[in-house]
């Protein structure tokens, strides 16, 4: 399979290139439902790698050859997921729904798994937009000393957002340790919701 090379600027689409020290490399991806699919995969950090336009293979569809590229190589618990980020509308095409047969078969045949992701399986409520604002942080270190500060002052383990910004006010703590300790996983919580209506238990 040969790999493809990094994404080059369309003047019809937009490109992003984007770095994961988790990951320790850089991605390039074609849409924002792809970068939000991506940061997904950051914040989660299930996946042992993920790798962005991995390769390009060719198959046969309607008796014609043709070239694919993957949008994602994404490999969780030793299993291949050849992923492909779609949106909704273009996955309910017949042509798009043949194509995606032909590949879960290709695929699967090579031992991978073909998966198609849309704004559905990306995007719940407000989880793409909370994660967007996590972004930034998720490389930094974690606030493990405030949490342990957090944990000795009290025995609640559970608290509305406002109720934590109360009480790390009381312990002299900076509100911004909510976002990093979300973005380390420390708080726990349902990030579906909108940010400011978020519950925390840790």
């Amino acid at each position: 399979m040969q790999q493809r090379e990094l994404v080059k600027q369309s003047p019809i689409r937009s490109s992003y290139l984007t770095h994961s020290a988790h990951f320790g490399r850089v991605f390039a991806v074609e849409s924002t439902l792809e970068l939000d699919y991506l940061n997904l995969l950051r914040f989660e950090k299930t996946a042992e790698s993920v790798v962005s336009q991995p390769f390009s293979v060719r198959f046969h569809l309607a008796g014609r050859p043709r070239r694919y590229t993957p949008d994602f190589l994404v490999v969780e618990q030793g299993v291949e997921y050849v992923v492909e980020v779609k949106t909704r509308s273009a996955v309910s095409n017949p042509v798009f729904c043949h194509k995606a047969q032909k590949l879960s078969v290709f695929f699967r045949e090579r031992g991978q798994v073909f998966r198609v992701l849309t704004e559905d399986d990306i995007r719940p409520g407000h989880r793409a937009q909370n994660i967007r604002f996590l972004v930034p942080v998720l490389d930094t270190p974690a606030p493990l000393g405030e949490f342990q500060a957090l944990l000795n002052a009290t025995e609640k383990r559970s608290a509305s957002m406002s109720e934590l910004q109360s009480l790390l006010g009381v312990l002299d703590i900076d509100c911004s340790f909510i976002r990093r300790a979300v973005a380390h996983q420390l708080l726990q919580c349902d990030l579906t919701g909108p940010w400011v209506d978020l519950d925390f238990i840790w």
